[in-house]
Parts: C-alpha cells; structure tokens; sequence
C-alpha cells in the first residue's frame, strides 16, 4: 500500500464501505472511522480525487460531521460544478438544523441503497 495511487486507495476505501453497507453496519461510528485513513491517503496524493472527495463526504455524514461534509462537498463542486449528486449532498447538508438530520439520513439511505443494488462495483 506504500506506492498505491488514489484511485486504488479510493477503490479499497469504496470495497470496505460496500461491506459495511451490506452487512448493516453503517451506523457503526468504529467501522466508518476505519475507512477514513484511506480516503485521507488518497486526498494526500491527490487533492482533487473526486472520488475520494465524495465517499470522505458520505462518511462524513454517517458520523453527523456535517461541517467537515459540506467542505469537502463544495470542494467537489468547485472542481465539478454539473455534479448533481454534490447538490444534493450540499442541499441536505446546509438545509436548516431541524430539517438536516433527516434529510442527510435520506441521502445516505438512498446511497445505500445504490451500493446494494449496483452489482456494477462488486
């Protein structure tokens, strides 16, 4: 893992997610802190790595970091202002505090959902 690049760092770091979404551990604050490292290696390397920007976020959300969450989310859509998924995150990250609890809780659970049903990334 010395020499791996971002993108592998980002794909170990998606696997490892999968997992804990698969297994109904996503709410396990230990299990999401985990995964962080890689995603942080992976920014190291490459600052602008959308990818890793985009799960860093989600993580982010899962630990109610949500202040962490939206830097790194406008940061995504500084670097890729047509992502529509970065403006959803963002909409439900800087919506008002009695709101934004239960709308990040539905954007993760629908990023979940997509995790478990895309047989794409397996």
């Amino acid at each position: 893992m010395k020499n791996s690049t971002a993108d592998e760092l980002h794909a170990q770091a998606d696997q490892q997610r999968r997992e804990v979404v698969e297994l109904g551990l996503h709410d396990a604050e230990d299990l999401v802190y985990g995964i962080m490292p890689l995603l942080v290696r992976a920014l190291d390397l490459d600052p602008n790595h959308l990818p890793s920007l985009d799960l860093l976020s989600d993580l982010l959300m899962e630990i109610d970091a949500c202040e962490e969450a939206i830097e790194l989310v406008e940061k995504l859509l500084t670097l890729a202002p047509d992502n529509a998924d970065g403006r959803k995150k963002l909409a439900a990250l800087v919506s008002g505090e009695e709101n934004r609890r239960r709308l990040v809780r539905a954007y993760l659970h629908q990023k979940r959902l997509q995790l478990t049903r895309n047989p794409a990334h397996r």
